[in-house]
């Protein structure tokens, strides 16, 4: 005769066994969603740029897949494709893969507002099933005709060692040209460089090697493009 404990750890497993299948297939089936942190977003739709007519655009198109944040092709074989389903960008941009994620890339040749939805479709498998359902986002590129801008800046960091500031942030403008100084006195420790990141995404790097800006403490910098926008961020004290 089988014993009641016997009975009990056997149906709880199966139980633990069946709702662990279904939360899998749940997260499984969850469909991507666009990473829009770098994006000015109001009831759903995001503000990709402002760009401008003329000026080389550029935007990496991520998304996060829980607390992860995959860019579109960073793995071998990539993780999703994209498609706009609705609206249009801008003359003169596409959507493609040109490097290492999904981007919007060139230069607008028309001022004007553009809405348009992008579709996030999961990679196939091994065995091409679709891994889970298509996502969307819905989003908007404004162009203007020569200074519109929106200069987010995200961190900043002093190694006391290397003597090396970086500052991080992002800026769709690719081509503009940035400066950096100590908000509370106005000195420059950066001037006028363009941005030093790897891919051209709208991802901003700026490096610098001064002296310590804050002196062994914290403060704050002013970052200031050559489009007339600005932000500030903390820079906490150096590491070594």
């Amino acid at each position: 005769m089988r014993s009641p404990l016997k009975v009990l750890l056997i149906t709880g497993s199966l139980v633990a066994a069946s709702l662990g299948a279904s939360v899998s297939a749940a997260a499984a089936t969850a469909p991507p969603v666009m990473d829009t942190s770098g994006f000015a977003c109001s009831n759903g739709v995001c503000e990709v740029g402002p760009g401008n007519v003329g000026m080389p655009f550029a935007a990496g198109l991520n998304v996060k897949l829980g607390a992860a944040v995959l860019a579109g092709e960073r793995e071998a074989g990539g993780e999703y494709t994209m498609k706009i389903i609705s609206g249009s960008l801008p003359p003169g941009l596409q959507l493609s893969i040109p490097s290492t994620e999904w981007t919007i890339t060139g230069t607008p040749t028309r001022a004007g507002t553009y809405p348009f939805t992008v579709q996030i479709t999961p990679a196939p498998n091994t065995n091409g099933i679709p891994s889970g359902p298509p996502g969307t986002q819905q989003l908007t590129i404004t162009i203007g005709t020569g200074s519109s801008d929106r200069l987010a800046v995200t961190g900043a960091g002093f190694n006391g060692h290397l003597f090396r500031l970086t500052v991080s942030g992002f800026d769709v403008n690719i081509s503009a040209l940035y400066s950096v100084s100590v908000t509370s006195t106005g000195k420059v420790i950066i001037p006028a460089q363009p941005n030093n990141g790897t891919f051209d995404d709208g991802i901003l790097v700026l490096t610098e090697h001064p002296d310590d800006p804050c002196g062994e403490s914290s403060c704050s910098l002013t970052v200031t493009d050559s489009l007339g926008s600005s932000a500030t961020v903390t820079l906490p004290p150096p590491t070594y």
